[in-house]
């Protein structure tokens, strides 16, 4: 006896899309929920800075972690470069700080600066003020990656207030925060 996938979408609530347009993949992918990071390469009149929630630990031995951005973006020239990067994780309370770098009409260079705030790592990056962490990475590895390339980053240094904020989330679209028991767990 075979079911219809049509019976089982009406049953379960669950619906299959075969072959799907890039607005249903990204309106899938919203679905879950992620950090929100800005990424820097570079300081002062060398700011270049991008929100990115594409960031994943890789490896603990060696320290390894993952940033996808777009391929044709002013951000991987820079990246490349440089040689290295900064992912700043941001905190809630920082929502304008992110939607400033998610366009494309974003500062740069020491308009940027100020806004991320004075401070570089130990790579020379643009740290964010009030981040709940920033970790200074060196360029490991690059693999192309469709419309957008990774970076894989070999850990520097890291830079953690003593009292981290609860960090910034984004899901469905908009931001959210974790508080309370969630924030520090």
């Amino acid at each position: 006896m075979t079911t219809d996938l049509m019976d089982i979408a009406a049953l379960t609530g669950v619906r299959a899309l075969s072959a799907p347009e890039p607005d249903d993949y990204r309106a899938a992918m919203s679905l879950l929920p992620t950090g929100v990071t800005v990424i820097t390469s570079g300081s002062g009149e060398e700011t270049e800075a991008l929100t990115v929630s594409s960031v994943t630990s890789v490896s603990l031995v060696p320290l390894l972690l993952l940033i996808s951005i777009g391929a044709t973006g002013r951000l991987r020239r820079r990246v490349e470069q440089n040689q290295a990067f900064t992912v700043n994780v941001l905190g809630s309370g920082q929502e304008e700080l992110s939607s400033r770098f998610a366009s494309h009409g974003r500062p740069r260079g020491t308009a940027a600066q100020e806004l991320l705030g004075p401070r570089t790592g130990d790579t020379g990056n643009a740290l964010v003020d009030g981040a709940v962490l920033s970790v200074d990475c060196e360029v490991e590895h690059e693999y192309p990656g469709g419309d957008h390339v990774l970076f894989i980053g070999r850990v520097a240094a890291l830079h953690m207030p003593d009292e981290p904020p609860a960090p910034l989330v984004y899901h469905r679209g908009r931001y959210a925060s974790l508080s309370g028991k969630d924030a520090a767990a």
